[in-house]
């Protein structure tokens, strides 16, 4: 299943309509471990992300590429430079042998790196049975959500040291997972918060985690068939408003007292689902989309700043 829409807001709709069932607060420390293992990539979702983010649209568009053994071994390289000569041999052999299968061209031809190829593997890894990528993404954009809400300032001087280690620890499995590192619940571990930790972790979830998945639910459906065409963001323009106010903030050092805590937490968890979303290989790339994403990184970015945190790019950004 690809994503269920070419609209970006029914697209929206949907993640949001999925979080209010699959972030829950009871559960959320059992799941994290899991869904960091499932949305990890593996070798091949890997090698035609790092493609496509990799070659400019024009290459892309033109072919001026070809995929073989050396550019596959390149890639092996990079992302693994202490493996073993004869693993990163076997291992180039496999994803050699995955793409020339998935793209139905005889291995003694080459591949060109273009658009109708990557569309073709991009095609394939979502039609392998189990759950599609459109479901990866999701509980993607969950993990970064919780992440969010768990490292949040007013949170974690609530929480027990051991509660806050698996949080950091979490953490730094998405930050591997991000890079595109393959991970696996046996090296996260488990954990089970106190009951002190768990009623504390359900009271904030009420106040801050509920109330802005339910408002951003209701702006999107509020504007969903009510944006102009020719909008500079097109469907993204009627909800802008969230990015701009998060904008105004980090403009004015973090300053403005009229910008309610509760209301910042929101517009914050809601970039955080947009960047998720638009960042993601199987939506339909658009010049909106581009807008959006060139507007939202840097107010990001400035906000982590601010809040004494690093922001690290996931990938170059494709769309």
């Amino acid at each position: 299943m690809a994503w269920p829409s070419r609209n970006h807001l029914e697209n929206l709709e949907e993640v949001l309509m999925r979080l209010h069932w699959l972030l829950q607060p009871d559960t959320i420390f059992t799941e994290l471990p899991y869904d960091l293992e499932f949305v990890s990539q593996t070798d091949l979702e890997r090698f035609a992300d790092w493609c496509r983010s990799s070659v400019s649209k024009s290459e892309l568009e033109n072919g001026s590429h070809t995929i073989n053994k050396p550019l596959i071994e390149f890639f092996e390289k990079k992302l693994f430079p202490e493996m073993k000569i004869e693993q990163r041999k076997e291992r180039t052999e496999s994803l050699f042998r995955q793409l020339h299968n998935m793209t139905g061209i005889a291995e003694y031809m080459p591949i060109p790196l273009d658009n109708k190829n990557l569309d073709i593997i991009f095609k394939k890894i979502n039609e392998a049975p189990g759950e599609s990528h459109f479901d990866k993404t999701v509980k993607k954009i969950k993990i970064g959500v919780a992440l969010k809400w768990l490292q949040d300032g007013d949170l974690q001087p609530k929480l027990t040291d051991a509660t806050k280690k698996f949080i950091a620890r979490i953490g730094d499995y998405y930050g591997k997972v991000k890079r595109g590192e393959r991970v696996y619940v046996r090296d996260i571990g488990t954990y089970k918060a106190s009951k002190e930790d768990y009623k504390v972790i359900l009271e904030d979830y009420g106040e801050k985690v509920e109330l802005a998945l339910m408002e951003a639910s209701q702006e999107i459906k509020s504007v969903k068939t009510q944006y102009k065409r020719d909008d500079e963001f097109g469907q993204f323009g009627k909800i802008i408003d969230m990015v701009k106010r998060l904008e105004d903030y980090v403009n004015g050092g973090g300053k403005d007292k009229d910008y309610d805590y509760i209301e910042k937490f929101r517009d914050v968890v809601f970039v955080v689902i947009i960047l998720n979303y638009i960042q993601d290989p199987y939506i339909k790339r658009s010049k909106e989309a581009a807008n959006l994403l060139k507007l939202t990184l840097p107010i990001y970015q400035k906000y982590l700043e601010l809040d004494g945190k690093q922001f690290k790019a996931e990938r170059k950004p494709y769309v």
